[in-house]
């Protein structure tokens, strides 16, 4: 896919030139690490991602693995991601499942422990549990109830791809390949390109587990996430822009609703951050649209666009 840059003169874009980016080489792999640890946002776009661990070594039997980068989400699920410089070799499957059945073995405590050490490491004088607070504005629930699994490359060969959909698709695994490309301009801009190859739709429940769910009101994904949201926050306050609601209040009555029941409920946190003009995050969404307004640290009403700026 082509990267072009838009040469504009004055306010006239209908004469605007494209010029072509041309792709070059991301030359070493710490370059992806840095990035994705300084934007965490990028590896799932818009949604937050709070990283405990860099390059953690932990020994397993005879032999040691070495994580490049480990994180929970705002439902406390572990997240852990394998970087890899130009083309991802096949192995790497192999590599990522191996960190995915050491990861599933830890503790609440083993997992605050690698949190301090990566919080001691980066000079952040605070606890996960805090951490975990300041950023999702939630309480901190109980960690590793999930696992999402990331491979993040410059190239990811059919094989690869192939594999990750099959492990997604029939067994339900949270397993995502994303590419990252990097292109120069002419006047020496760089621009980088994301890519989701694979985890861009929702898990399809395995068959064995779709037998034993209920078939009804199952949502399809046809209706977006925005809505949702907003439609379960104008039912949780019923319009009253002076109501003041929390983000587990909206996750719980999307719940209690049950006209969603594929729905991610983590899609709630970035989606309220999305749509908040005044959070912290706002700036790193593409949308521009206004629905809520941050009143304090995890307490949000309805964007009241008279008094809202």
């Amino acid at each position: 896919m082509a990267i072009f840059q838009l040469n504009e003169e004055g306010d006239n874009l209908h004469n605007a030139e494209l010029v072509i980016a041309k792709e070059t080489d991301i030359e070493l792999e710490s370059y992806l690490e840095s990035w994705l640890e300084s934007n965490p946002w990028t590896l799932v776009e818009g949604e937050p991602i709070l990283w405990i661990g860099k390059q953690t070594r932990a020994n397993v039997e005879e032999s040691t693995i070495i994580p490049d980068l480990l994180g929970v989400d705002s439902d406390g699920n572990l997240v852990i991601v394998e970087l890899k410089r130009s083309k991802a070799p096949r192995e790497v499957v192999a590599q990522l499942l191996e960190y995915a059945a050491w990861a599933k073995e830890l503790s609440d405590e083993q997992i605050q422990g690698i949190a301090a050490t990566y919080f001691q490491n980066t000079k952040k004088e605070m606890t996960l549990q805090d951490t975990f607070s300041e950023m999702f504005e939630v309480e901190m629930p109980a960690l590793n109830r999930r696992l999402r699994l990331f491979i993040v490359a410059e190239e990811i060969p059919n094989s690869v791809l192939r594999v990750c959909r099959f492990l997604r698709i029939s067994y339900g695994m949270d397993i995502n390949c994303l590419t990252v490309s990097m292109f120069q301009t002419e006047s020496g801009e760089r621009l980088v390109n994301t890519e989701a190859k694979v985890g861009g739709e929702d898990i399809i429940t395995p068959k064995a587990a779709r037998l034993t769910a209920s078939s009804s009101s199952r949502w399809s994904g046809d209706k977006p996430v925005k809505e949702i949201v907003f439609e379960a926050v104008q039912e949780l306050t019923e319009g009253d822009t002076n109501f003041e609601f929390s983000i587990k209040q909206v996750r719980d009555h999307i719940l209690e609703l049950e006209k969603y029941p594929d729905f991610k409920i983590t899609n709630v946190d970035p989606e309220i951050a999305a749509g908040c003009p005044n959070s912290p995050s706002y700036r790193h969404h593409s949308s521009n649209h206004k629905y809520y307004w941050r009143v304090g640290h995890g307490i949000y009403r309805l964007y009241n666009p008279e008094r809202d700026n």
